[in-house]
C-alpha cells in the first residue's frame, strides 16, 4: 500500500500527462472550429458546433457527478479517455477520406463533449487525491499552467498542421497525445486506483442529493452564481474566435492562430500568478477583481478591428480568465463536502462548458442584427453589472475561513 500522502512529483508528473493531452484537444478544437467555418462560411454554425456542449452537458453533468462519487476514478478516468482517443481517431478517417459533413461534425461534437462531461469531474477528483488540502488552490493553478500552455501551443500547432498539412492530421495528433495521460495514469495507479465508498441509495437519489446540497450551502449557491454569471457573458468569446478571425478581422488560419495563442499566453501568465497559495477569502476577492478586468478587455478587444489593439486586449482576457477561474475551482473543491465534491464540481464543470456554448451560441444567432464586437461587448457591460451586484452578497457571506485550511 501507498503512504497516505502521495509525494509532490507525483502531481507534476500528473499535470505534465494531463498538458500534453490538453495540446492536443485544444488543437482539435481549434481544427474543429476552422472546419466549421471552411464547410459553412457561417457564423451562425460556428456558435451551433459551440452550442455542442449544452447539448451534451445538460444530460451528462448531474449523472457524471453521481458517477464519480460511486466510481473507482481511476478506471472510469482511463476509460473516458480511451474512447476519446476512438472518437478523434474516427473524426480523423472521416475528414481524410472527405465524408464529413457539418451535421456529421455536429454529432461528434455532441459525442466529445459527452465524454468530456464524464471526465471533467473525475480529472478533478484526481487532482484533490494528488495534492494535499493546503496546496489545492497551487495544484489547481498547477493544472491551470498546463491547460494555459496547451491553450497556447495547441492552436498555434494546429494553425501550423493545417497550413503545411491538413485539418485531419490535426485530429490525428489529438489521438496520439491521449498517450501520455493514459501512461501516466497507469504509472500512479497505486495511489489513484480506490475502491469508493458503499452506497445504498439509487444514482438518482445520490445526483438530487447534489442540488440539495448546493441549494442550502449558502457558500457553495454563491460560487455557482459567480460561475454562471461568468461562463454565460464574460467566457464565450473563445467560442467565437474563428468567427473573430474571419468576419472581424478578414483573415485564415494565421489569424486564428494569433488570436488564440494571445490568450493562451494571457492564461498562462494567469496560472503563474496563481502559484501562492490562497485562502478562501483571497480566493473570493481574486473572482471578483479579475473578474472586472476581463469585462474591461473584451470591451477593448471589441473595440475596432486592428489586431495592433486586439491582441494585446485579448492577452489581458487569457489572464483574468484563467485567474478568475482558478479561484472558482479552488472554491469549490475546498468549501464542498467531500462524499458530495464529486458533484459539486460536476455542476460547476457543466457551467463553465455549457455556459459559454449558451451565451456563443446567442451571440452567433444575434449577429444578424448587430456585429459580434457590439455584442460580445455588451455581454462584458452585463457580467460587470452583475459582479456589482454580487459584491454586497460576497462580503455577507464572507465564505469564512476553517481551521483545516
Amino acid at each position: 500500500m501507498p503512504p497516505a500522502q502521495p509525494p509532490a512529483r507525483h502531481f507534476v508528473l500528473f499535470s505534465i500527462g494531463h498538458g500534453v493531452s490538453s495540446v492536443g484537444a485544444w488543437a482539435q478544437k481549434t481544427g474543429v472550429g476552422w472546419l466549421a467555418w471552411e464547410l459553412t462560411q457561417s457564423v451562425a454554425w460556428v456558435g451551433t458546433i459551440a452550442m455542442a456542449d449544452l447539448i451534451a452537458a445538460l444530460w451528462v453533468a448531474p449523472l457524471a457527478g453521481a458517477v464519480a462519487d460511486r466510481s473507482n476514478p481511476c478506471r472510469l478516468f482511463c476509460l473516458t479517455q480511451t474512447l476519446m482517443l476512438a472518437l478523434a481517431l474516427l473524426l480523423c478517417l472521416a475528414t481524410a477520406a472527405g465524408v464529413l459533413t457539418i451535421h456529421w461534425l455536429l454529432a461528434f461534437a455532441v459525442a466529445e463533449a459527452t465524454l468530456q462531461g464524464f471526465n471533467q469531474p473525475v480529472r478533478m477528483l484526481l487532482t484533490n487525491m494528488l495534492a494535499p488540502r493546503e496546496r489545492l488552490s497551487q495544484a489547481v493553478a498547477a493544472n491551470g499552467i498546463a491547460i494555459a500552455l496547451a491553450r497556447s501551443i495547441g492552436p498555434a500547432l494546429a494553425g501550423v498542421t493545417m497550413y503545411f498539412g491538413s485539418v485531419a492530421l490535426v485530429f490525428a495528433i489529438n489521438a496520439v497525445s491521449f498517450v501520455a495521460i493514459l501512461a501516466v495514469v497507469f504509472r500512479l495507479r497505486a495511489w489513484l486506483d480506490r475502491v469508493p465508498p458503499a452506497r445504498g441509495t439509487a444514482l438518482m437519489h445520490d445526483m438530487a442529493e447534489g442540488f440539495r446540497y448546493v441549494a442550502r450551502s449558502p457558500e457553495i449557491a454563491t460560487i455557482i452564481f459567480l460561475s454562471v454569471a461568468f461562463a454565460v457573458l464574460a467566457r464565450p468569446f473563445s467560442e467565437l474566435l474563428p468567427a473573430f478571425a474571419g468576419d472581424v478581422f478578414g483573415g485564415g488560419q494565421g489569424v486564428l492562430s494569433m488570436l488564440m495563442s494571445a490568450q493562451g499566453l494571457g492564461a498562462l501568465l494567469g496560472s503563474a500568478l496563481m502559484l501562492r497559495s490562497r485562502d478562501s477569502r483571497a480566493l473570493v476577492r481574486s473572482v471578483l477583481a479579475t473578474g472586472l478586468g476581463l469585462a474591461v478587455s473584451l470591451l477593448a478587444f471589441t473595440a475596432g478591428d486592428a489586431l495592433t489593439l486586439a491582441l494585446p486586449a485579448l492577452f489581458a482576457a487569457g489572464l483574468f480568465h484563467v485567474v478568475c477561474n482558478i479561484a472558482m475551482q479552488s472554491l469549490c473543491l475546498l468549501r464542498s463536502e467531500p462524499a458530495l465534491r464529486g458533484r459539486v464540481v460536476a455542476l460547476y464543470g457543466l457551467i463553465f462548458r455549457a455556459g459559454p456554448s449558451v451565451g456563443a451560441f446567442c451571440i452567433a444567432q444575434a449577429a444578424q442584427w448587430a456585429t459580434l464586437g457590439t455584442l460580445v461587448g455588451a455581454c462584458a457591460i452585463a457580467y460587470a453589472g452583475l459582479l456589482a451586484c454580487t459584491l454586497p452578497a460576497a462580503r455577507r457571506i464572507g465564505l469564512p475561513v476553517t481551521a483545516d485550511e
